[in-house]
């Protein structure tokens, strides 16, 4: 019997796919979930300033610091944490799925309630916040 003919075989060719780095531009939605995915940094960095003024007050107390730095990063922070817990909040009903009564509940209802618990969670930490402030 007769080995088989070993067929050539060349070697195959590879596609070098590149991905510009201004892909995100491109598109309004793709630039909105690229600065999503950013909030985390200032986000952090802001946790990490705060964490390390506790640690250094040491025993003489802790004060939250009052320089004018550490306030406009304060509210630029704010306005991206603001910005995350929207985005967030607004797919509750792509990512919840509740059933009551064997019934599904309508995803807007449940985006409106994660909304209601959230402004409800804000006057809560507000006024203990206020209240401890006393």
């Amino acid at each position: 019997m007769k080995a088989p003919a070993q067929a050539t075989r060349t070697a195959p060719r590879s596609y070098q796919w590149t991905m510009p780095s201004s892909w995100w531009l491109r598109k309004r939605h793709y630039f909105l979930y690229v600065l999503r995915e950013f909030t985390a940094l200032p986000m952090a960095l802001w946790l990490l300033w705060l964490l390390f003024d506790i640690k250094s007050a040491g025993s003489a107390g802790f004060q939250p610091p009052r320089s004018i730095g550490f306030v406009v990063f304060s509210a630029v922070c704010f306005v991206f944490a603001t910005y995350h817990s929207y985005t967030f909040l607004k797919l509750a009903g792509v990512i919840m799925h509740v059933k009551a009564f064997d019934r599904p509940v309508p995803p807007r209802l449940v985006v409106l309630t994660m909304f209601g618990l959230w402004a409800l969670a804000s006057v809560v930490i507000g006024a203990v916040l206020i209240g401890f402030a006393r």
